[in-house]
């Protein structure tokens, strides 16, 4: 059990970011204490020999008061021997490697040779455990002759001071290290809260339970970032459930009552005993029904389709108004056969590139539909204009129109104006949404608006090169 909880502790996001930052935090002191002990430790050195080079300045200029090297080594001898906190060995040689002067206790230095490469050195003294630095510098007397000057003293003074700031270093230490453990538990909360409080908002959040939210922390930083993106995406997730919730229910709404038809037909056909003539004309009536179902599961597909853009456009480059022309051909039949005035009011000459099937498919669409709603007597008419940026394609009618109330939910799918316009005639309600989906494909756009008189007005704004 106990192992248990140590495992669930350690891996908490909170102790593990507490325990990277403060061994991130650890790492960088102990980098900046080895750089200052070492650049302390090069300091006491560096004055150690300005102070050894001071001290040789001061015997020869001994000497050169005296002029006599025995008699100035000893006033200088005397003098540092007052000394405080240095000790001074020195000794004086000959170009040649004698001896002429060394202090008392100088015999029992390790002394390098004259000469040695390096000004300034390090020497150890056998049986102490301090060293020594040494310097090392040449004169001319005034009559010409070369010495040697040597002279070196104990790094008690620096080894002191390194080992204070050594001491003060480990005494800093546990301090360092519960500062940083507080600190990083401090800052590593936030998170952890915010965390918390995203699982909770998401553990409520369930198909019936869209309204929760996060609240959003008032400073700007990248936490408010992340809360405004968790909440947009909750609002997109219950834009999505609640579309396809509509359209589950919509699906089952229309599908409905086609099947109780068709079952309903059916049933009467088999109720009993009838002659050739009645048998075909149940099954013309339950094939018409099983045709508009079936072409209603077939709009529905190309929906999803456009939706999951999965739709290739077959883009080519044709003129619209052949395409116009040839539609105006095709419906003046069915126009005329209700008493309807069909015109093409405009056509210009325009080339633009597009999927020549899709927008054939949306331009029947509309035109079916404009002389479906618009009674005998009425009028159709259908205008291409070219612009500088595409084509602008009308089609007006003198119809039964649409509600003002109803123009923002026309392009829905399933939706029926009201009764007396889907009773003029049957439909499955989609035939508005692929037009749009047909436009938006292309880049362009499709909308609507009323007539001041009579029916309303279809625009389709294409650009000259479709975006597919």
């Amino acid at each position: 059990m106990f192992l248990k909880l140590k495992t669930s502790f350690f891996s908490r996001l909170d102790v593990r970011l507490t325990l990277a930052s403060t061994l991130i935090l650890l790492a960088l002191s102990l980098g900046l204490c080895i750089f200052f002990y070492m650049r302390i430790e090069y300091l006491l050195e560096k004055q150690l020999n300005r102070i050894l080079a001071d001290e040789t300045h001061e015997l020869l200029d001994d000497i050169a008061e005296h002029k006599n090297v025995i008699r100035g080594c000893q006033m200088f001898e005397s003098d540092v021997a007052r000394r405080k906190y240095y000790q001074f060995e020195f000794r004086v040689l000959t170009a040649e490697g004698a001896v002429l002067y060394q202090s008392k206790r100088a015999w029992k230095m390790p002394f390098p040779d004259q000469g040695h490469k390096r000004e300034f050195s390090t020497v150890h003294v056998p049986g102490k455990s301090m060293p020594y630095r040494l310097f090392e510098r040449k004169m001319t007397l005034d009559e010409g002759s070369d010495l040697y000057v040597q002279i070196a003293t104990e790094k008690r003074q620096e080894k002191d001071l390194l080992d204070r700031f050594y001491e003060h270093l480990l005494l800093a230490f546990p301090v360092v290290l519960l500062l940083s453990l507080l600190c990083g538990m401090m800052v590593a909360n936030k998170p952890r809260k915010i965390i918390k409080g995203i699982a909770r908002v998401a553990n409520r959040i369930s198909s019936q339970n869209f309204q929760e939210r996060l609240p959003v922390p008032p400073a700007p930083d990248e936490v408010q970032e992340l809360t405004l993106t968790i909440n947009s995406m909750i609002d997109r997730l219950e834009k999505s459930f609640g579309e396809i919730k509509q359209f589950t229910a919509d699906v089952s709404h229309e599908l409905r009552n086609p099947l109780f038809a068709l079952k309903g037909t059916m049933e009467v056909a088999l109720s009993e005993e009838r002659d050739s003539t009645e048998y075909r004309e149940s099954m013309a009536e339950c094939l018409e029904r099983v045709n508009f179902l079936i072409k209603m599961v077939n709009d529905l597909f190309l929906i999803s389709r456009f939706e999951m853009q999965k739709v290739n456009l077959d883009v080519t480059s044709f003129n619209m108004g052949e395409v116009v022309r040839d539609l105006h051909e095709f419906f003046l039949p069915m126009a005329q056969e209700k008493q309807l005035q069909f015109i093409c009011e405009r056509c210009d000459y325009a080339v633009i590139c597009g999927d020549r099937t899709r927008i054939l498919q949306l331009l029947s669409n509309l035109l079916d539909n404009a002389i479906k709603f618009t009674p005998e007597g009425g009028q159709v008419t259908i205008m291409l204009i070219k612009n500088e940026s595409g084509i602008e394609l009308q089609v007006h009618d003198t119809g039964i129109g649409i509600p003002q109330s109803a123009l923002p939910h026309i392009f829905n799918r399933f939706y029926q104006v009201d009764s007396s316009r889907s009773a003029s005639a049957s439909g499955t309600g989609l035939g508005l949404q692929i037009c749009k989906r047909i436009a938006d494909a292309h880049g362009g756009m499709l909308s609507v608006q009323t007539n001041r008189d009579a029916g309303v007005t279809f625009t389709v704004m294409l650009p000259s090169q479709a975006k597919g």
